[in-house]
């Protein structure tokens, strides 16, 4: 998620991820034994109050990195044999959950032993990510042979090679980039197109169900979604997978907008999916709409502000039809909208099944949707969600330290100058690369500035 749920006070700020977390029996008692129900929930990058920090202090994909490590880490601790692996998350948090099921899927899941040699198995498959040279990839999968390996130990404690899934679920809410990773991070440079060497899209045959919710009216070009695509061992496997397309813009998919009608859609979607799985307290779920206009009515929130202004705008590729690929339907809740994607309107008219059925307790949450007419504003959606508060709330922060800001722009051309002289170094060539992400990342909130003062 990006977002931290131990600090944020507001309600209407917590992403779907920190509601599905918290909306999880402690046990199970559904069946004739009780079966306890272990919850990790990982707040994201995205949590820090100052989003100069999120975006150059505190390095994201390094963070990324961290992220995957510590959720990995937590499963190898507490994994026991014949235990059920769920993996949820939101954006950057999406990303994730995804890379650590590729992780799963490559080497299982290890014991505390093994566990001693992860930190060197990451940096392995970092490596193999980056790595063009096919002897120097040909050594690095006979370094990692151990742990992949049909007979490798992490691999027999899920029985990942036996025909079965070592994964039963993973859940996500608007994937965005090649990697789960937005433009601005990766800067479209080829090193971070493939960080461990997974393939971005292909959903493993190892996980069983495979759930997103996607943005329809998300325009950030660095915003692209990433979509699972089903392999054929998949299909074959039974492996079930759902990609469904909601109104909405990233962080309405999401969650951590005021006006939260249309995540609410999303999270009540993924729960329906979930619900005969996980034990889920229903009572805490319905607890959580606070409506502002009728069911599916609300109008998306414009995800073109603050530091996001100077976008680029891309559309996104709407489905035509179902297929046995991507598995992508539209959501019912998006005909009650007054304004459609005509892209979309056409796909539906020339293909109805395009749009799904309402599950059961999506059904019980449109009936009893507890909107109070007058409450909200039916004509447009207000409100600041949690991502986006950071956006805009920092620019006045940004704007305010504006001189330090351009202080260190005219540090950062020093430190340029001094590269440009050393750059014969090993040194200096990571320190350029470092300094150009800076500066790149300095200059988005520039251009923000500039736009806002202007």
């Amino acid at each position: 998620t990006w977002q931290d749920g131990v600090v944020v006070k507001e309600r209407w700020k917590y992403t779907n991820i920190l509601k599905l977390s918290r909306a999880l029996n402690h046990i199970d008692v559904r069946g004739s034994v009780p079966v306890p129900q272990i919850v990790f929930y990982q707040s994201g990058v995205g949590s820090s109050p100052n989003l100069y920090s999120q975006y150059v202090q505190g390095k994201p994909l390094f963070c990324d990195f961290i992220k995957v490590q510590e959720a990995y880490a937590f499963i190898a601790q507490n994994y026991s044999r014949g235990d059920e692996i769920f993996l949820f998350g939101f954006s950057r948090g999406a990303y994730t959950a995804r890379m650590v099921a590729m992780f799963i899927g490559a080497i299982g899941v290890l014991d505390k032993t093994d566990m001693d040699y992860f930190a060197e198995i990451f940096v392995t498959f970092q490596k193999l990510g980056k790595s063009t040279d096919p002897t120097e990839i040909a050594e690095l999968e006979e370094q990692i042979d151990p742990w992949t390996s049909h007979a490798s130990r992490g691999k027999q404690r899920v029985d990942s090679d036996n025909n079965v899934f070592s994964i039963k679920c993973i859940g996500v809410f608007d994937t965005v980039g090649s990697l789960g990773l937005p433009e601005e991070i990766t800067h479209k440079r080829p090193s971070t197109k493939s960080i461990f060497g997974f393939p971005d899209k292909v959903l493993g045959d190892h996980i069983e169900r495979a759930y997103q919710a996607l943005a329809i009216n998300e325009t950030r070009d660095d915003f692209e979604c990433a979509k699972f695509e089903q392999t054929e061992r998949g299909r074959k496997k039974g492996q079930i997978l759902k990609q469904c397309w909601f109104t909405g813009s990233h962080s309405d998919i999401g969650g951590g907008w005021h006006d939260h009608d249309l995540s609410d859609l999303t999270l009540t979607w993924m729960m329906a999916n979930i619900e005969n799985m996980l034990s889920v307290d229903l009572k805490y779920v319905a607890s959580l709409p606070d409506p502002v206009d009728l069911w599916g009515k609300q109008a998306p929130h414009d995800p073109r502000t603050g530091i996001f202004m100077l976008a680029e705008e891309h559309v996104r590729k709407l489905p035509s039809k179902t297929d046995d690929i991507t598995h992508e339907t539209v959501h019912p809740s998006v005909l009650e909208q007054v304004r459609l994607v005509p892209q979309l309107v056409k796909c539906i008219q020339e293909n109805p099944p395009l749009v799904c059925q309402l599950l059961p307790l999506e059904e019980e949450m449109r009936k009893n949707w507890p909107y109070v007419p007058g409450k909200g504003n039916l004509s447009e959606s207000k409100g600041t969600s949690r991502i986006d508060t950071l956006a805009t709330t920092s620019i006045r922060g940004v704007a305010r330290d504006a001189v330090g800001l351009f202080g260190e722009f005219e540090q950062e051309i020093h430190v340029r100058t001094e590269i440009t002289t050393n750059a014969d170094s090993d040194d200096a060539k990571q320190l350029e690369s470092n300094s150009l992400f800076t500066w790149l990342t300095h200059e988005s909130h520039v251009g923000a500035i500039l736009k806002t003062l202007g």
